[in-house]
């Protein structure tokens, strides 16, 4: 694993790249760092993944305001130039899935294929500010709280993702992203997208829920979907294998 301190559009961004093969851009999700991927990379050691932390996540640097989801995109376009990549397949899960909407219609040479995983054509992740503050509390010293059981879906996202070192524990990430998405939606634009689309969704997401998936099947043209039996929100970590699996049978057709 190769890693990257990139500048682009004066931001300093940490962006990871592995193994060999044709080049597969992963986009995370909302807080996420680029170890999430490391299960799924280990079973794509067949082709070249590359990710990063997005501006404000892990250890690329903070924007000092909220960037919209249309800057993102451009950023990531200049990410690919300077790395020489003309072309690249792409996943984006859920809110890197709105992300990679985004990006593929901005700029879609750019892209070969894409593949959509517990995402929407909307807001990618439904999250009150409110959620975020009772899941880190108040305190500057973000701790998580000692609780038993969670009242709600995001909140229970969180806790496994912070305590297993996938998710940032910085508050302010979360506005930033959340912000992002204020007032987006691909919904109107989808049907301009030329690529083949596969859209991969958990049959038990309870926080973006089946019918997104099948919404984005019936409005890209070319879009095909796969439905994991059991799994919930993180299936491309719980599922690592199968996710792989339905990736590279997309990508090699």
């Amino acid at each position: 694993m190769t890693a990257h301190k990139l500048i682009i559009k004066d931001l300093e961004l940490n962006v990871s790249i592995r193994g060999q093969g044709p080049p597969l851009l992963l986009l995370n999700g909302l807080g996420g760092l680029i170890r999430t991927f490391d299960p799924l990379r280990d079973e794509l050691v067949d082709y070249r993944t590359i990710t990063l932390d997005v501006p404000g996540v892990g250890k690329s640097q903070m924007p000092r305001w909220p960037m919209r989801l249309p800057r993102h995109a451009d950023l990531i376009a200049e990410m690919l130039k300077q790395l020489g990549l003309d072309q690249v397949d792409v996943l984006g899960v859920s809110w890197g899935g709105a992300l990679a909407q985004e990006f593929t219609l901005r700029h879609p040479s750019m892209v070969r294929r894409l593949i959509l995983a517990a995402t929407s054509a909307g807001p990618a992740m439904l999250v009150k500010p409110a959620d975020i503050l009772e899941f880190f509390g108040r305190s500057n010293n973000v701790k998580l709280r000692k609780q038993s059981g969670s009242r709600s879906s995001i909140q229970t996202l969180l806790r496994f993702g912070v305590v297993n070192g996938m998710l940032t524990a910085n508050p302010r990430t979360y506005y930033h992203q959340l912000a992002a998405l204020v007032g987006w939606t691909s919904l109107l634009r989808l049907f301009r997208l030329r690529q083949r689309t596969l859209i991969l969704t958990g049959e038990r997401d309870t926080l973006v829920r089946l019918y997104n998936a099948h919404i984005l099947r019936r409005t890209i043209r070319r879009a095909e979907l796969h439905i994991l039996q059991g799994e919930g929100h993180f299936f491309v970590v719980t599922s690592a294998r199968q996710t792989a699996e339905a990736i590279r049978e997309f990508l090699c057709q």
